[in-house]
Formats: structure tokens, C-alpha cells, sequence
């Protein structure tokens, strides 16, 4: 690689890296606070949290990759145009398009990333993701007792648990009503209780301490009471749900299920829309990296003497407002069949496309002519006009 080229991939790569790990943290703490919040209302275990912010981690980078891209790049060109060193670069003999050349080597290498991320890695993520919360909701990752509350745990069979050890996960004051077939009854009082349950989650294991058992029968006129210092109850648990398999819907499917899909179904089925939109997103999502470093360079080479800081801020919001409107009106109008992706999303991608073209050729001759006249009045003598004096 030339000089030019390793310096700025230099410049480019610092403050890409930079905003990509601020913006992918930001999102991910965002929900972070909301992930804990459901948990510990399902009364789950705290450590599934880090393993379902893991699988939201492609969804996320998805959006922190192209804003990472398109502000590593401006921020690159914009301290080049603020410290001349662009001015340098291009009366060296770079031009422009000399200078992208290593810009769109390290582009390649995101689309590339950012295809094999929209296309196979985001449809297991989000998949493992909802199992995780399925398997949270459903008591899979353990049943769930709440404190002070009548819990109906199985078919006839209730508990109610005063005081709760969190760490020990013992309990107190514990109540115990199992319904025989027959009518009769079985009332168990507890002081104490170790509560656990098998790893197949299919019993609840009780070793109850001082505590008392009374039976009763179904005409409720004979019941036998059992005082006890120690005793082991094992209650059979409901099933627990499995959760679907992966698929019946479009962002859980890789693109070549997509594809399948699309060749195997008629177009008049009710999922062939959104798979349709499904695949030209994929397409489109890398495509936009070709695109990002001419609206970036546009928003980003600017005059020494005449900075403007609107235009870093004009740039995000075009990036923004493209990609909201692309995903939340033309692949969801696509999806629906009102329009086809050609002209919803395609025809959306090439105004994008036009505009930041239009920018960087007004941003480029701008810079030139500031270079010129620049030029012009470093390089101008004037020549003060002889006096009546030095005439004679």
C-alpha cells in the first residue's frame, strides 16, 4: 500500500472504531436497564440478562455500523480539510478520487461484514433471543414463587411462601394445599423449607422442618393430623412449553431460506411480501456502504477559514432519515404489497444516492475554489506606484 493510502486508513479507521463502540454501547445500555426490569419481574435469574444483550449485539451493530462508517470517514476528511494537510494531499497530485481509493478498500471489507451480519448472523440472534425470553416467561429457567402470594404450582396443588431467602433460596411460614381426586384434602404448615427443583424442571422438591400435616377426607368429617420436625414432599410440575421452531417469520430466516421461499411459494401467499421486502433489505443494507463515504467527504472537507459546523449535523440526519424511511415505510409498504421494493425501496436508495452525489460535487468544486483564491492571495504582490520624487 502507497503512503497516502496506509495514512488515511489511519485517519479513517480512529474515528470509526471510536464511534462504532460509543453508539453500539449506547444502545445496548438503553436496553440493558429494560432487560433487567423483565427479568426480575419474572423473578428470573440475573445472568440470562448478559446472555439476551449477547444476542442483541449483530441487531445493534446492524445500527451502529453504518453511522460508524459515515462519521469515520467525515471526521477523517474534516480534520484534513482543518489542518490543510487535504490542501497538501491534493497539490501533491491526489485528487479526490486517489484519496477514496483506500476508503472504499476498508468499505469492501464492511460490506462484506455487514452482508454475512444482515444475512446469516441477525435471523439466529434474534431466534436465540426470543427463546431466551420464551424460556424466562414460561419457568424454564426455574418456577417462579412469588413472596406472600397463594400460587397455584400444578393442577390442585397450592403454595403459598411468607418470607423468601433469595440467596439461600430457603423459605418461612411456608402453607401447602394439595386436592385429593376424591374431594379430600391435604393441608401442610411448614416454620421452615428448602425449595428446589429437579434439573428437568418436571418436580418441585420440598424439605420441610417443623411443621404440621392434616388430612381431610371428602365428606370433611374426619381428619388426621401429623406433627413433623423433618419432611421431604416431591410435587409433580406441569410441562413446560417447547419453544417453535425457527421460521415463519422473515427476520429469522438467512437468505437462502429467503430465497427458497420465494422460489418454492406463489407470490399471492401471506408471508411472500415480507419475505420479498426481507431480501431486497438484505441487499440494500451492504449496498449503502458504497454510498456512505461521497455523502461523508460531502459533509466532511470543509475551508480553515470558514468551517462549518452545520454540515457534520446536516450529514447524520440525512443518514438518519434514509434509513428510517427506508426500513419503517418501504420495506414495510413493500412488505404489504402496495408497492412494489423496486420503487419503494430501490427507488429510496437512488434519491439517496443522487443527493449525496449532488453534495460531494458541490462540496468538491466549493473546496477547490476556496483552495484558489487561497492560492491566489498568498501568492499576490502588489507593487506600490513611483512617486513625484523618484520620478525626477
Amino acid at each position: 500500500m502507497h503512503l497516502i493510502d496506509r495514512y488515511i486508513l489511519r485517519a479513517v479507521s480512529t474515528p470509526l472504531i471510536l464511534a462504532l463502540s460509543v453508539a453500539g454501547m449506547l444502545l445496548l445500555m438503553e436496553h440493558m436497564l429494560r432487560l433487567f426490569d423483565f427479568v426480575l419481574a419474572e423473578q428470573g435469574p440475573v445472568d440470562v440478562v448478559w446472555r439476551m444483550l449477547a444476542n442483541l449485539v449483530p441487531h445493534y451493530l446492524g445500527l451502529a455500523l453504518p453511522l460508524g462508517a459515515f462519521l469515520g470517514v467525515m471526521l477523517a476528511f474534516r480534520n484534513l480539510s482543518m489542518s490543510s494537510e487535504l490542501d497538501a494531499l491534493s497539490s501533491s497530485g491526489a485528487s479526490f478520487g486517489r484519496m477514496m481509493r483506500p476508503v472504499y478498500m476498508l468499505i469492501a471489507v464492511l460490506m462484506v461484514f455487514d452482508f454475512l451480519l444482515v444475512s446469516y448472523i441477525q435471523p439466529f440472534a434474534r431466534y436465540k433471543y426470543q427463546e431466551i425470553r420464551f424460556d424466562v416467561t414460561s419457568g424454564a429457567l426455574g418456577i417462579k414463587i412469588p413472596a406472600g402470594e397463594f400460587v397455584e404450582i400444578s393442577d390442585g396443588v397450592t403454595i403459598r411462601l411468607g418470607e423468601i431467602n433469595p440467596e439461600t433460596r430457603d423459605a418461612r411460614e411456608i402453607f401447602l394445599e394439595r386436592k385429593a381426586r376424591d374431594g379430600g384434602k391435604t393441608v401442610i404448615t411448614a416454620r421452615y423449607g428448602a425449595i428446589s427443583t429437579t434439573p428437568e424442571i418436571t418436580s418441585l422438591l420440598l424439605k420441610l422442618q417443623n411443621g404440621r400435616q392434616v388430612i381431610i377426607n371428602a365428606l370433611g368429617d374426619r381428619i388426621q393430623s401429623l406433627d413433623f420436625e423433618s419432611f421431604d414432599l416431591e410435587i409433580d410440575l406441569p410441562a413446560i412449553g417447547v419453544f417453535r421452531e425457527r421460521g415463519g417469520d422473515e427476520r429469522e430466516a438467512t437468505i437462502n431460506e429467503v430465497v427458497r421461499y420465494l422460489r418454492t411459494q406463489p407470490s399471492g401467499t401471506a408471508l411472500y411480501g415480507e419475505y420479498q421486502a426481507g431480501l431486497h433489505w438484505r441487499i440494500l443494507h451492504p449496498l449503502t456502504f458504497l454510498v456512505l463515504p461521497i455523502l461523508a467527504v460531502a459533509m466532511g472537507v470543509t475551508g480553515r477559514r470558514r468551517a462549518s459546523n452545520l454540515k457534520p449535523v446536516l450529514g447524520v440526519a440525512i443518514l438518519i432519515v434514509y434509513h428510517e424511511v427506508l426500513e419503517e415505510w418501504g420495506k414495510v409498504v413493500a412488505a404489504k404489497g402496495e408497492l412494489s421494493p423496486l420503487i419503494s425501496m430501490w427507488g429510496i436508495f437512488l434519491i439517496f444516492s443522487l443527493l449525496s452525489a449532488f453534495l460531494y460535487s458541490g462540496s468538491i468544486d466549493q473546496a477547490r475554489t476556496t483552495r484558489v483564491m487561497a492560492r491566489r492571495s498568498s501568492e499576490t504582490v502588489r507593487i506600490a506606484a513611483p512617486t513625484a520624487d523618484a520620478a525626477e
